[in-house]
């Protein structure tokens, strides 16, 4: 059975894994909540699938939950670097594109544009883990996947810290412009 770090990761893995809709906003996680899809084990849950059921332990969850990492502690065993760049990128065009709409307007969601540029800095921050220090690209063992080593076949850059760092800088300040020019979240 495969495991994810977080119930985040989880949905994100699936996503990835069936090429869920690239133009569907991010949304806050849903409440976790046992059901047909969830089920609550001895020490994890177990979260099923179209691509397969998932492990979820609660120590895992709950030590990301504290110290606020999104989608765990540690390096995934799901989605590997390059992966996590296109899902960076993906979230960054939605949040775009959000952003670019947003005028402030009581009808509109400000919290869309907000959560997308959020995901879209966490994922590049998780592709980011797999570089070891010093080093100025992610090595060959950190894109496992098909779909990792055709996005850098395609685009050498992907993975090298010069391209992570630059698009993790402009996603944590455009949305640090965006919560300048609209005020704090309510």
């Amino acid at each position: 059975m495969l495991t994810a770090r977080t119930l985040a990761e989880a949905q994100v893995y699936v996503s990835v894994m069936t090429a869920a809709d690239e133009t569907a906003p991010a949304t806050a996680p849903a409440p976790i909540e046992p059901g047909p899809n969830l089920a609550e084990g001895e020490d994890a849950w177990t979260v099923t699938t179209t691509a397969g059921e998932i492990a979820v332990p609660y120590a895992s969850e709950d030590a990301a939950r504290t110290i606020g990492s999104r989608f765990g502690l540690g390096l995934s065993q799901l989605i590997d670097a390059a992966q996590w760049a296109l899902v960076a990128a993906t979230y960054a065009r939605r949040a775009l594109e959000a952003d670019m709409a947003y005028t402030g307007g009581p009808d509109q969601d400000r919290g869309s544009v907000e959560l997308n540029w959020e995901f879209a800095a966490d994922a590049v921050g998780e592709a980011l883990k797999f570089l070891p220090e010093g080093a100025e690209q992610v090595p060959a063992e950190g894109v496992w996947s098909e779909l990792g080593r055709q996005a850098v076949a395609r685009s050498p850059e992907l993975v090298t810290r010069s391209k992570l760092v630059d698009d993790l800088e402009y996603y944590r300040g455009t949305l640090d412009d965006f919560r300048a020019l609209y005020g704090p979240s309510a």
